[in-house]
């Protein structure tokens, strides 16, 4: 089970928290609570571990939006700019990657869950069984998210 999903829950992670190392500790984390469940429990061991890396995700993104107003108060952001080999390049990307997490942190817990796993390669049968959801209403419920996404990224320009 782990060597077969590691991957999948990996880029979840990773998708949701933008960093590598942080994105491995979620999914060892991941792991490491499929292991601790009972096995009767768990009747789609692979929507489970989709569901929980992306509450654990989400729960990771918004500690790092509070992590970041400090950082930014401490001057940290600058300090690691700086240390780039293109500061311009660094510091857009930076920028974008905050704007994303952001926007992700003001939608509904929900919909930036739907998000994350489908733009992490999670099927509409996977979000589906992931987040409790008919498979038929993912499609609708995905646009709904994204058009709200849309309008929350764009209030931050």
């Amino acid at each position: 089970m782990f060597c077969a999903q590691w991957e999948r829950v990996y880029r979840l992670a990773l998708h949701l928290t933008g960093c590598p190392d942080d994105a491995e500790d979620l999914s060892l984390e991941t792991f490491c609570r499929l292991w601790s469940q009972p096995p009767e429990k768990i009747d789609n061991p692979v929507g489970w571990l989709l569901r929980v890396a992306a509450n654990l995700g989400y729960n990771a993104l918004r500690s790092a939006r509070r992590r970041n107003q400090y950082e930014q108060q401490a001057g940290i952001q600058y300090w690691e700019n700086t240390q780039s080999e293109n500061p311009d390049q660094a510091a857009i990307a930076a920028a974008n990657r905050l704007r994303v997490r952001q926007a992700l942190a003001k939608l509904p817990a929900q919909q930036a869950r739907l998000l994350a796993l489908r733009y992490s390669g999670a099927s509409y049968q996977e979000i589906a069984h992931a987040l409790n959801l008919s498979p038929a209403s993912v499609g609708k419920l995905l646009n709904r998210a994204e058009k709200q996404f849309c309008q929350v990224y764009g209030q931050g320009e």
